[in-house]
């Protein structure tokens, strides 16, 4: 895949810098922003796929569907669309958010992080996921390789084999998102299965299942009852972090708990480790979560209520009150002229 020279301009607005980064159909540049003299990642699709109307869709879907989701751990995305190149193809590019950092993959390949730290980091990805199951997107690819750790945290820096489980419309362009070319029907579950995965990884610094594809992993899942589990290889791991792995990498799909409740139990145990996690609360869905609010129960007054009282006798005739006391009125004579 040959990469485009220094100092090359895309769209009249971006001058290439260096490349710093290959995905199967796709280069990742460094350039600058003439327009705003800033630097920031441009994606383009290689041109030895400019003909391909699938790969031409997966970049533009990739664009579209990162857009979409607003979070600190999703790259933004500034502007796309399709370029000219020097040779005279055109192909599709994104302009996005530069990040700095070092991939999850080369941290594991030095071995497990501390359990700590491996907490964070899933409770963070599975923040992500979160707000992508309920705005219909699936990730589908959820691996270290991309998985980018940085001096903010981790972000999740490919969504290029992301896809759509129920329709929604792209926020730029007000279009529907290109179809995809499945071979089964994706869930939130997968995702969450391979979240379960990702959180092994860290803590033990190994998969849990000798195949690395996730293919061959979510196969290995169907087949084993009960998903291994860290508690016994991790000295002072909590119970909850195991019970949280358990459960995400759940045979069943639909035992899986979703990914909000796995940000929810991880967040609180860092902030009350003595806390625990009692498994799914609801089966998982890809539509959005919708909570029936229940009455609050009554609760005691913080002062005490004063007994009821009888209301007050009226006033006798000729009788009205005056700074609390009674008195009787005195009634003049009336006004008369006539002397006796």
């Amino acid at each position: 895949m040959l990469s485009l020279l220094m100092g090359t301009a895309i769209v009249g607005r971006y001058v290439l810098i260096a490349p710093v980064g290959y995905g199967g159909v796709s280069v990742v540049y460094q350039a600058v922003d003439t327009f705003h003299g800033v630097r920031v990642a441009v994606k383009l699709l290689s041109s030895a796929f400019a003909d391909d109307a699938y790969a031409r869709d997966r970049v533009r879907q990739e664009a579209l569907i990162t857009n979409r989701l607003r979070h600190p751990s999703v790259p933004r995305v500034f502007d796309f669309g399709d370029a000219q190149l020097p040779d005279g193809g055109q192909v599709p590019y994104v302009a996005m958010e530069l990040l700095s950092g070092t991939m999850l993959a080369g941290r594991l390949a030095e071995g497990a992080l501390p359990w700590p730290e491996a907490v964070k980091v899933c409770a963070t990805i599975a923040d992500v996921l979160a707000i992508a199951h309920r705005r219909g997107v699936v990730h589908r690819d959820l691996t270290p390789t991309n998985i980018m750790m940085t001096e903010t945290g981790p972000k999740i820096i490919d969504f290029g084999e992301a896809t759509t489980v129920q329709a929604v419309s792209a926020l730029a362009l007000d279009q529907p998102l290109p179809s995809r070319r499945v071979s089964s029907a994706p869930a939130p579950a997968d995702d969450v299965y391979a979240l379960g995965v990702l959180l092994y990884q860290m803590l033990t610094g190994r998969s849990p299942y000798p195949t690395a594809s996730a293919d061959g992993q979510m196969h290995a899942a169907r087949m084993r009852h009960i998903a291994p589990t860290p508690v016994l290889l991790v000295p002072g791991l909590p119970r909850v972090v195991a019970e949280v792995c358990r459960g995400c990498m759940a045979k069943r799909p639909e035992e899986r708990p979703p990914a909000s409740e796995v940000a929810l139990a991880l967040w609180s145990l860092m902030i009350d480790p003595a806390g625990g996690w009692t498994g799914p609360q609801r089966p998982l869905s890809s539509e959005p979560d919708v909570t029936e609010l229940e009455p609050a129960p009554e609760r005691p007054s913080p002062w005490p209520v004063p007994a009821p009282r009888s209301a007050p006798e009226p006033p006798a005739p000729g009788a009205h009150r005056h700074s609390g006391r009674a008195y009787a009125a005195a009634r003049p004579e009336p006004y008369s002229t006539r002397s006796d």
